[in-house]
Protein backbone atom coordinates (compact mmCIF):
# COMPACT_ATOMS: atom_id res chain seq x y z
CA UNK A 1 0.00 0.00 0.00
CA UNK A 2 1.49 3.39 -0.96
CA UNK A 3 2.36 5.82 1.79
CA UNK A 4 0.51 9.10 1.50
CA UNK A 5 2.53 12.27 2.07
CA UNK A 6 2.06 13.74 5.52
CA UNK A 7 0.11 16.98 5.69
CA UNK A 8 1.18 19.58 8.20
CA UNK A 9 -0.38 22.73 9.61
CA UNK A 10 1.24 26.09 10.19
CA UNK A 11 0.24 29.51 11.43
CA UNK A 12 1.31 32.29 9.06
CA UNK A 13 1.14 36.02 9.71
CA UNK A 14 0.48 38.33 6.78
CA UNK A 15 1.24 42.03 6.89
CA UNK A 16 1.38 45.01 4.55
CA UNK A 17 1.90 48.70 5.14
CA UNK A 18 2.16 49.97 1.56
CA UNK A 19 -0.92 50.64 -0.59
CA UNK A 20 -2.97 48.83 -1.61
CA UNK A 21 -2.59 46.86 1.63
CA UNK A 22 -5.59 44.49 1.27
CA UNK A 23 -4.53 43.56 -2.26
CA UNK A 24 -1.02 42.61 -1.10
CA UNK A 25 -2.50 40.26 1.49
CA UNK A 26 -4.56 38.70 -1.31
CA UNK A 27 -1.32 38.04 -3.22
CA UNK A 28 -0.19 35.83 -0.33
CA UNK A 29 -3.50 33.96 -0.38
CA UNK A 30 -3.11 33.39 -4.14
CA UNK A 31 0.38 31.94 -3.72
CA UNK A 32 -0.90 29.61 -1.00
CA UNK A 33 -3.75 28.41 -3.22
CA UNK A 34 -1.38 27.84 -6.15
CA UNK A 35 0.76 25.71 -3.83
CA UNK A 36 -2.23 23.51 -2.88
CA UNK A 37 -2.26 24.96 0.63
CA UNK A 38 -5.68 25.11 2.25
CA UNK A 39 -6.46 28.05 4.50
CA UNK A 40 -8.31 26.25 7.30
CA UNK A 41 -9.06 29.35 9.39
CA UNK A 42 -8.20 33.04 9.47
CA UNK A 43 -8.41 35.92 11.91
CA UNK A 44 -9.99 39.27 11.15
CA UNK A 45 -7.59 41.80 9.65
CA UNK A 46 -6.08 44.20 12.19
CA UNK A 47 -4.38 47.55 11.92
CA UNK A 48 -1.17 47.59 13.97
CA UNK A 49 1.68 49.99 14.53
CA UNK A 50 5.05 49.19 12.97
CA UNK A 51 7.89 47.97 15.17
CA UNK A 52 11.27 49.67 14.94
CA UNK A 53 12.61 53.13 14.44
CA UNK A 54 11.88 53.60 10.73
CA UNK A 55 8.97 56.03 10.18
CA UNK A 56 6.29 54.21 8.18
CA UNK A 57 2.53 53.69 7.91
CA UNK A 58 0.55 51.27 10.05
CA UNK A 59 0.26 47.65 8.99
CA UNK A 60 -2.76 45.64 7.98
CA UNK A 61 -2.22 42.18 9.52
CA UNK A 62 -3.96 38.83 9.43
CA UNK A 63 -3.08 35.37 10.73
CA UNK A 64 -3.92 32.16 8.90
CA UNK A 65 -4.01 28.52 9.85
CA UNK A 66 -2.77 26.76 6.73
CA UNK A 67 -2.57 23.07 5.88
CA UNK A 68 -0.47 21.54 3.15
CA UNK A 69 2.20 19.06 2.18
CA UNK A 70 4.98 21.49 3.17
CA UNK A 71 7.33 20.32 5.89
CA UNK A 72 9.57 22.50 8.08
CA UNK A 73 11.65 24.84 5.94
CA UNK A 74 9.26 24.43 3.01
CA UNK A 75 6.80 26.66 4.90
CA UNK A 76 9.50 29.36 5.05
CA UNK A 77 10.20 28.96 1.34
CA UNK A 78 6.49 29.33 0.59
CA UNK A 79 6.30 32.50 2.71
CA UNK A 80 9.29 33.98 0.87
CA UNK A 81 7.78 33.04 -2.49
CA UNK A 82 4.65 35.04 -1.61
CA UNK A 83 6.78 38.03 -0.57
CA UNK A 84 8.76 37.81 -3.81
CA UNK A 85 5.55 37.69 -5.86
CA UNK A 86 4.52 40.97 -4.24
CA UNK A 87 7.90 42.49 -5.14
CA UNK A 88 9.05 42.86 -1.56
CA UNK A 89 12.22 44.89 -1.14
CA UNK A 90 14.51 43.95 1.74
CA UNK A 91 16.77 47.00 1.36
CA UNK A 92 15.59 48.65 4.62
CA UNK A 93 15.52 46.25 7.59
CA UNK A 94 12.15 46.52 9.39
CA UNK A 95 11.16 49.13 6.81
CA UNK A 96 7.92 49.59 4.88
CA UNK A 97 6.87 46.61 2.80
CA UNK A 98 4.22 45.53 0.39
CA UNK A 99 3.99 42.08 1.90
CA UNK A 100 5.50 40.39 4.90
CA UNK A 101 4.71 36.71 5.50
CA UNK A 102 6.05 35.29 8.76
CA UNK A 103 6.03 31.66 9.79
CA UNK A 104 4.74 31.79 13.38
CA UNK A 105 4.13 28.16 14.35
CA UNK A 106 4.30 24.71 12.79
CA UNK A 107 2.23 22.09 14.59
CA UNK A 108 4.47 19.91 16.79
CA UNK A 109 7.70 21.47 15.48
CA UNK A 110 10.48 23.55 16.99
CA UNK A 111 13.27 25.06 14.87
CA UNK A 112 16.29 27.13 15.80
CA UNK A 113 18.74 27.99 13.06
CA UNK A 114 20.44 31.07 11.64
CA UNK A 115 17.52 31.88 9.34
CA UNK A 116 14.52 30.16 10.95
CA UNK A 117 13.16 30.11 14.49
CA UNK A 118 9.81 28.42 15.11
CA UNK A 119 7.89 29.40 17.12
CA UNK A 120 8.52 32.90 15.82
CA UNK A 121 10.35 34.94 18.50
CA UNK A 122 7.72 37.69 18.25
CA UNK A 123 4.85 35.36 19.20
CA UNK A 124 5.11 36.17 22.91
CA UNK A 125 6.09 39.81 22.33
CA UNK A 126 3.55 41.07 19.78
CA UNK A 127 -0.01 41.03 21.08
CA UNK A 128 -1.67 40.62 17.68
CA UNK A 129 0.41 37.49 17.00
CA UNK A 130 -0.45 35.85 20.30
CA UNK A 131 -4.12 36.82 20.18
CA UNK A 132 -4.44 35.62 16.60
CA UNK A 133 -2.67 32.34 17.34
CA UNK A 134 -4.94 31.83 20.36
CA UNK A 135 -7.96 32.25 18.11
CA UNK A 136 -6.65 29.80 15.51
CA UNK A 137 -4.83 27.12 17.52
CA UNK A 138 -5.72 27.52 21.21
CA UNK A 139 -4.83 23.93 22.12
CA UNK A 140 -1.42 23.77 20.47
CA UNK A 141 1.37 23.61 23.02
CA UNK A 142 4.20 26.13 22.69
CA UNK A 143 7.25 23.83 22.44
CA UNK A 144 9.48 26.05 24.55
CA UNK A 145 7.01 27.42 27.11
CA UNK A 146 5.23 24.08 27.61
CA UNK A 147 1.80 25.76 27.79
CA UNK A 148 -1.09 25.93 25.36
CA UNK A 149 -1.34 29.01 23.19
CA UNK A 150 -4.65 29.84 24.92
CA UNK A 151 -3.01 29.68 28.37
CA UNK A 152 -0.17 31.93 27.22
CA UNK A 153 -2.66 34.42 25.80
CA UNK A 154 -4.64 34.49 29.06
CA UNK A 155 -1.43 35.07 31.00
CA UNK A 156 0.25 37.63 28.73
CA UNK A 157 -2.45 39.66 27.02
CA UNK A 158 -3.75 42.73 28.81
CA UNK A 159 -6.00 45.67 28.06
CA UNK A 160 -7.84 45.73 24.76
CA UNK A 161 -5.63 42.91 23.41
CA UNK A 162 -7.27 40.52 25.84
CA UNK A 163 -10.83 41.54 24.98
CA UNK A 164 -12.86 39.99 22.16
CA UNK A 165 -13.10 41.95 18.87
CA UNK A 166 -10.75 44.66 20.06
CA UNK A 167 -7.20 45.07 18.88
CA UNK A 168 -4.64 47.81 18.78
CA UNK A 169 -6.64 50.05 16.47
CA UNK A 170 -9.59 48.51 14.68
CA UNK A 171 -10.45 45.17 13.15
CA UNK A 172 -11.63 44.89 9.56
Amino acid sequence: MPVLPRRSRAVLALGSNLPPRPEWLEVALSVLAESSVEVVARTPRWHTRPIGEVAQPDFLNQLLLAEGLQQGREWLELAQRAEDRAGRSRSVPKGPRRLDVDLILIEDEHWESADLTVPHPGLLLRPYLLRGAAQLVPTWVHPVEGQTIAALARRLLTGSWGEPRSQQGRAD
